[in-house]
């Protein structure tokens, strides 16, 4: 990793607070500009970034999606690859995740970890906190036309979910590309939602278990882990939030137009 921030404090002994990243920092904080022709995949346009940026390549799985051509103005590496990983997503369906391992940038799928390790009580539990929110959800979707002048939008269609349950929470999918009723209306589908859910658990550390990977946890469904910190001790704890995949594919994938 690299030491990105190191604060000393002195007094009779020296106390050190360093805030480590992996070297996938130097994509967040580095800006620059690409232009992708139509039909390239995620993987071809991380790759070409890669070498452009003379970044070693350790495993980067194969999207399998053609993408439409992205025009990419002074934003930072990073949010261009996540941005090509959405697109993939809303098309695909599949999710995929960015790492840097010590044998350089890794590319893989959500969930896809082997082992999948397991979580008991009795066994390496310590605490589990359940929390649910409607903070998120959305029970109707408008999607809204192009519109000329200064007229009001033409809304081409409205989608309903849990709205006898929840009680009306609208989002809108401007749907500025035109494109084709069908694939609009499978977008709008995909923003709707029900009571957001996330799981966080402190348990006894496995310290290969890394974000995006897949946990059984006892008393719950397959879960993807969205966050986890390891701390050191004997024995080590990790501190894992967790959530099902389509709570990650809406929260962190549905956020860009098809």
């Amino acid at each position: 990793g690299v030491a990105w921030d190191v604060t000393i404090e002195n007094r009779a002994r020296r106390h050190w607070e360093v805030k480590i990243y992996d070297k996938t920092i130097y994509l967040a904080k580095s800006d620059d500009e690409y232009i992708f022709t139509e039909g390239t995949t995620a993987t071809q346009r991380i790759k070409q970034i890669a070498s452009d940026w003379g970044i070693a390549v350790d495993s980067i799985a194969d999207t399998g999606q053609p993408l439409a051509k992205g025009v990419h103005r002074a934003k930072s590496i990073w949010s261009i690859m996540q941005s090509c990983l959405a697109e993939t997503a809303q098309k695909s369906g599949r999710l995929f995740r960015l790492r840097m391992t010590p044998n350089g940038l890794s590319l893989f799928e959500l969930g896809t970890n082997d082992p999948v390790w397991v979580i008991e009580f009795g066994v390496n539990f310590i605490d589990v906190t359940q929390k649910q929110t409607l903070e998120g959800t959305v029970t109707q979707v408008k999607v809204l036309g192009n519109a000329s002048g200064d007229e009001r939008s033409p809304i081409v269609a409205t989608v309903k979910g849990e709205i006898d349950k929840l009680g009306t929470l609208q989002k809108i999918f401007d749907d500025k590309k035109a494109i084709d009723s069908g694939t609009a209306q499978k977008k709008a589908e995909n923003m709707l939602s029900g009571i957001q859910e996330t799981v966080n658990v402190t348990a006894i550390d496995i310290n290969t278990i890394r974000a995006g990977d897949k946990v059984h946890v006892e008393g719950w469904p397959e879960l993807i882990a969205i966050s986890v910190q390891h701390t050191c001790g004997s024995p080590g704890r990790m501190a894992l939030e967790l959530a099902t995949k389509e709570y990650i594919r809406r929260k962190y994938y549905d956020k860009e137009s098809v």
